[in-house]
């Protein structure tokens, strides 16, 4: 019977595809030393804030203008607090991979040591990921047509790294942009849709970014159902984006086939990954993917990974067992980081490893063959193949 070990092994060791994060592109183009423990650990990690705020520590230790030793201090206090929070389990193989000692840590006594010899690009080697790409707006990649990459950092990004368009329902993007993202390789674009009355209130300005992207053979991101403006004393101490973000009600499928529908009408349906923040919308838009395909393309719209606060063991196995239930599993993309830490990257093994053991437990039920001839390619393509083949 194969057990979780053996399924592990065959995967384990597969190159990562991240095909949407939130890295800083311009600090992987110029890959500078990292600095200290906590500037590459905590720093920019809205998670860690949210996880610290909930524990009680104040803002000014947070995001404050507190030393950065106090803000360190916090962060210990905080982490052995936080055992069945998917931080924690992240943390030890983060320190790992780091060559660090993970136990003084995770009781609250590890030291901020610095990093000199960690640059971005030596994490992405190390990490083996073959392809990422980073978000960005459309004002931040400069230059239009073939000359693209040859401005500014666009043009020093190592092999495999490519920017992805980050836009919003009801942000209009110019063909230049759209032309100056296709030459410097994008392959994803990523659009934001807090509430999906937006599909129909700015549906020329999303039809026309669908368009292009359809006619590059690109991939369409919908992320679906993020209420943005939570606490007002929070957004202005610590930005949009500082980790206080909530759920809306679950998306309108109604909403989401309209606007599926009218690209599919016109010919302008690009791959499409559907990610709600709520997973009460898992099964209705794993359901509603099967009503849109294409000839040749596998999967070609389809309920996307578990999202922001569904990124953790619960979240991932309630996706795989609705893309298994209601679409076709084999045809899944996976993991991707939707990370500003570049240490984030340990999540795909831990994805993994949650994949693996919700496979050996169905085949120890009987609902899944004891067959490796199934099961491999299985594994290999939700882990890697089909994400690969969505960027290539």
């Amino acid at each position: 019977m194969k057990t979780f070990g053996e399924l592990y092994a065959a995967v384990k060791d597969l190159p990562i595809v991240d095909w949407h994060n939130h890295l800083d592109l311009a600090a992987v183009a110029e890959d500078r030393p990292l600095g200290s423990l906590h500037e590459a650990w905590v720093k920019a990690d809205p998670y860690k804030h949210r996880a610290m705020r909930i524990c009680g520590e104040p803002e000014r230790l947070i995001t404050g203008d507190a030393p950065e030793a106090e803000k360190w201090a916090a962060w210990m206090r905080t982490l052995p607090k936080l055992v069945g929070n998917p931080l924690f389990a992240w943390a030890r193989p983060e320190l790992e991979f780091l060559g660090l000692d993970p136990e003084p840590y995770l009781h609250g006594r590890g030291e901020d040591v610095p990093l000199a010899g960690w640059t971005p690009q030596r994490i992405l080697r190390a990490f083996n990921v073959e392809w990422m790409s980073p978000c960005v707006g459309a004002s931040q990649l400069k230059g239009n047509g073939q000359d693209a990459r040859s401005r500014g950092w666009a043009s020093r990004l190592p092999a495999g790294v490519c920017p992805s368009l980050r836009t919003a329902a009801g942000e209009r993007v110019s063909r230049e942009a759209l032309e100056a993202f296709e030459a410097a390789g994008c392959r994803i674009v990523d659009i934001s849709v807090d509430d999906t009355a937006q599909l129909c209130e700015h549906r020329a300005s999303l039809h026309d970014v669908a368009s292009f992207a359809s006619s590059r053979g690109w991939t369409m991101l919908l992320h679906l159902g993020a209420l943005r403006e939570t606490s007002t004393r929070l957004r202005a101490a610590a930005g949009p984006a500082g980790g206080f973000a909530g759920m809306r009600a679950p998306v309108d499928p109604a909403a989401v086939a309209a606007f599926l529908d009218g690209l599919e009408r016109n010919d302008a349906l690009p791959r499409t990954v559907l990610m709600s923040l709520n997973p009460e919308a898992h099964a209705q838009l794993a359901v509603l993917a099967g009503s849109f395909v294409g000839a040749g393309q596998p999967g070609k719209v389809q309920l996307g990974p578990a999202w922001w606060w569904c990124d953790h063991e619960e979240g991932i196995r309630d996706v795989l067992e609705k893309n298994a239930a209601y679409g076709v599993l084999s045809t899944f993309v996976g993991m991707t980081t939707d990370s500003r830490s570049l240490l984030s990257f340990v999540r795909h093994d831990y994805f993994r490893r949650v994949l693996c053991r919700w496979v050996a437990e169905k085949v120890a039920a009987g609902s899944f063959p004891d067959d490796e001839a199934l099961l491999r390619p299985l594994l290999e393509n939700v882990c890697y193949r089909n994400a690969k083949e969505m960027v290539s």
